[in-house]
């Protein structure tokens, strides 16, 4: 049995710029809009989720990298 990948997967078709000319062709403030309503709506199912509490304890641990620069950031403001 063949594999069908899905055509944005297919390297013969060029359907990246097609998918994408929607989000390039946004303004900064509309691109802002998308990930807000993106936003409310995860924010809505976590809410909605039978265990929200521990989902809302879950945090990935920040990089070194990011630690050293927000250390730099602070001893900066000095």
């Amino acid at each position: 049995m063949a594999i069908e990948l899905p055509p944005s997967l297919d390297k013969a078709i060029h359907t990246l710029e097609k998918e994408c000319a929607y989000a390039k062709s946004l303004t900064p403030q509309e691109r802002l809009e998308v990930v807000a309503q993106c936003s409310a709506a995860a924010w809505s199912q976590v809410l909605a989720h039978t265990q929200r509490e521990r989902l809302l304890a879950l945090r990935d641990p920040l990089p070194e990298s990011t630690l050293a620069a927000l250390k730099r950031l602070r001893e900066s403001r000095d």
